[in-house]
């Protein structure tokens, strides 16, 4: 046991020591500097240094099984990722500004406007000396003009915002904290990531299962680098849906209640729900209620954005149009290519009808084995992030959620992997500012998934050899 605590150790000071790194030349990458003068190079090995130590402790702590740990492992490790966390506070963020349509939503929320109807392009404008005044626009002018006008400098300005009311009220809690300030957001997610935690735990205890496997989903370096430095939003996902995991075989209706709060943060969510309650299928009344609180909470929920579907729609731009950093769904473009006139919309149907496909099959043909219902939702989440449009890192965080508990199947390798191969996602924008976009699109991202792909066919066939 010393033997392998001792290289666990060693592990986890890897991971640390290159998360602290990119912490440290993340100031490099400032607003305003060269882009070809940015050590992305250096940036990417200690993410992939990071991710591979990661999942050198997750292929120990597959070994290891339920063999029983130092008592004191599991709080070092938890405070450990409570540091690495902090550790971000205050960094610049690299190559991403999503942020700032948080922090544009949270101060519009607050101040009592819907986000959904004007889009920051027509606030920047209207601040504008000489411009047109309209009554209606006037305050967030002001607004944005005391913000430094953050509308100018925000991603997709010509389209309302794509993030649901829950997400809203988050970042509207930011902003009461402190206004337009980063740290403010980093805050309330870590806390709500805490909470996450919480419920990460109870659930693991809940199954049997032993809660040092926590570790594997709160020391993850692509976690932790893209929520506190990239600063984006996903993480506020694990609370809701695991305390649905937590809650579905015995509090159905709590369980709904949380599944629609996280539909209400992102939509995909309600993907999940076949599976979480397919237990309560042989009991029509209490299956067809939940079904009801569902439908019932997420429309509601989301009526403030339906209301305002326009051609200047975030949500709409995002499900039709926008297209990054995936592998298979540029492929199935491609091939349907000779097939069709719009491979592109039938490609996003396609991928829609097979996603639902598969959650129909789990949630109604699958046993009622509660056991197989986290492994089921992190094949499902998994499915979702592979087949996207948009493979972005942070996307991860979907399924990694869920690793802890199927830390042990012969998937989890595959898919974890995607963590080290994620790290190539931030070349993208010094290959692309050269130039070289395609060195990015047509050999990194390959590698990426693709070895992932391979590793997961390989232990798929292993798997199946043996049984």
């Amino acid at each position: 046991m010393q033997r392998i605590t001792a290289i666990s150790t060693a592990l986890a000071a890897i991971l640390a020591g290159a998360l602290f790194f990119v912490r440290y030349i993340s100031a490099d990458f400032a607003a305003g500097t060269d882009i070809q003068t940015h050590p992305v190079i250096a940036l990417c090995g200690a993410l992939a240094l990071a991710g591979s130590a990661w999942m050198a402790l997750l292929l120990i702590v597959r070994r290891r099984g339920g063999v029983p740990m130092p008592a004191m492992i599991l709080p070092i490790l938890i405070v450990a990722g409570v540091i690495l966390r902090l550790s971000f506070f205050g960094s610049d963020p690299i190559y991403e500004n999503d942020y700032k349509r948080y922090l544009w939503d949270g101060a519009v929320t607050a101040n009592g406007t819907s986000p959904y109807i004007y889009s920051p392009q027509e606030v920047f404008e209207a601040g504008r000396p000489g411009a047109a005044s309209y009554p209606e626009l006037a305050g967030l002018a002001v607004m944005s003009n005391q913000a430094d006008g953050i509308t100018g400098e925000i991603n997709s300005p010509v389209l309302t915002t794509i993030y649901p009311p829950a997400a809203q009220g988050v970042f509207a809690l930011a902003y009461m904290i402190a206004p337009f300030q980063p740290w403010a957001l980093k805050l309330v997610f870590l806390l709500f990531e805490v909470a996450g935690l919480a419920a990460l735990l109870a659930g693991l205890r809940a199954k049997g299962l032993p809660l040092i496997y926590a570790s594997l989903y709160w020391l993850n370096p692509l976690v932790i680098f893209t929520t506190y430095n990239g600063l984006h939003m996903d993480v506020l996902l694990v609370a809701p849906i695991l305390a649905a995991l937590l809650w579905a075989g015995r509090r159905p209706f709590i369980a709904a209640v949380f599944l629609s709060l996280a539909a209400a943060i992102k939509i995909w969510p309600v993907i999940l729900a076949p599976i979480l309650f397919r237990s309560w299928r042989g009991r029509p009344v209490i299956y067809g209620s939940v079904a009801v609180i569902i439908a019932g909470l997420t429309a509601a929920s989301l009526l403030p954005m339906w209301l305002h579907l326009d051609s200047s729609a975030g949500l709409l731009a995002y499900s039709a149009n926008w297209t990054n950093s995936s592998f298979l769904f540029p492929a199935a473009r491609t091939l349907l290519e000779n097939f069709a006139a719009d491979p592109d919309r039938i490609a996003r149907y396609g991928v829609a009808i097979v996603l639902t496909a598969v959650s129909l099959s789990l949630g109604f043909l699958a046993s009622n084995d509660a056991g197989k219902v986290p492994l089921h939702l992190f094949i499902l989440t998994a499915l979702f992030v592979l087949l996207s449009p948009t493979g972005y890192p942070w996307y991860f965080i979907w399924f990694l959620m869920f690793l802890p508990f199927v830390v042990s199947h012969w998937s989890a390798r595959g898919i974890a992997l995607l963590t080290v191969g994620g790290a190539v996602y931030f070349a993208r924008f010094q290959l692309g500012d050269a130039g070289h976009y395609d060195i990015y699109s047509r050999i990194l991202v390959p590698i990426e998934f693709g070895a992932a792909l391979c590793l997961l066919g390989y232990d798929g066939m292993k798997a199946r050899r043996r049984a």
